[in-house]
């Protein structure tokens, strides 16, 4: 059996805090949310509805924590 949902959670060097979920939907489709915080646990970017296209859910994840990632590490907060 598949999956229904998947999680990542993790900090960055810099100490942002990154945080991926992938679902698959009642209808089939997939539904994501990707969030970026700084240390402190305030918002840098939530995304509750990124539009991978044309991947699958293990796919959609990755780009999704190469996104949250490229947001978070950009950031100076050392």
């Amino acid at each position: 059996m598949t999956e229904r949902h998947i999680q990542h959670k993790e900090t960055l060097s810099n100490g942002c805090k990154i945080e991926v979920k992938a679902e698959i939907l009642k209808d089939g489709s997939l539904g994501m949310f990707i969030g970026v915080y700084r240390p402190d646990g305030t918002v840098i970017d939530e995304n509750d509805d990124p539009k991978p296209h044309m991947l699958d859910m293990e796919a959609a994840m990755d780009w999704g924590i190469d996104i949250a990632k490229g947001i978070g590490n950009s950031q100076r907060t050392l």
